[in-house]
């Protein structure tokens, strides 16, 4: 029986190998393009009103629903675009991390919920006093106002109900996989 003789050589395998070692070396690209990602599926998030589970949050109590001044019909939506939670979603590259959250202030309470206890204090209440000098009994704001009455506000107490916003669903998981493998097979040749 004759030999036979193979014989490999593992230049090119090492080539891509080491391209994409150094690929992996540096995963700020790969992690700007899951940041991206996360925003658009929690900006999505906000449109569906939902948590990453599915569950859709919380309705909004009749007596903040009779105050609030625009949007309604969303929660967790007060203003538009840079005043709005939604508008303060963040992504931040840290070495091998990928940071993602919010930069407003009020962000944890509405997802994790809470209780916001608020401490007595003095305010000016505005109202519009009539022509016949009857002084209306509905607060109005400053600039449509004609009369104004100092009072005292006693402590109370206001209970956020959790409205997780923030997270990842098994679906959401699935695409960050596939830009991952996506990102490294660009590599593999």
């Amino acid at each position: 029986m004759a030999g036979v003789t193979l014989e490999y050589v593992a230049r090119d395998a090492l080539r891509e190998m080491q391209a994409m070692g150094a690929a992996l070396a540096d995963p700020t690209p790969l992690q700007r393009d899951i940041g991206e990602l996360l925003l658009i599926i929690h900006q999505r998030r906000f449109r569906a009103q939902e948590s990453p589970d599915g569950a859709a949050w919380q309705a909004l109590s009749p007596g903040y629903l009779k105050r609030k001044p625009k949007n309604k019909d969303k929660i967790l939506v007060l203003g538009a675009g840079a005043v709005s939670l939604s508008g303060g979603l963040r992504y931040q590259t840290d070495g091998d991390d990928l940071l993602f959250g919010s930069d407003r202030p009020y962000a944890a309470i509405h997802h994790f919920g809470g209780k916001i206890e608020r401490q007595a204090r003095s305010a000016t209440v505005y109202f519009r006093q009539g022509k016949d000098g009857a002084i209306g009994r509905q607060f109005v704001r400053k600039d449509k106002s004609n009369f104004a009455q100092d009072v005292k506000v006693g402590p109370y107490t206001i209970t956020m109900p959790a409205r997780p916003w923030l997270g990842t669903s098994p679906e959401d998981d699935e695409q960050i996989l596939q830009r991952v493998l996506r990102y490294i097979e660009r590599f593999a040749g």
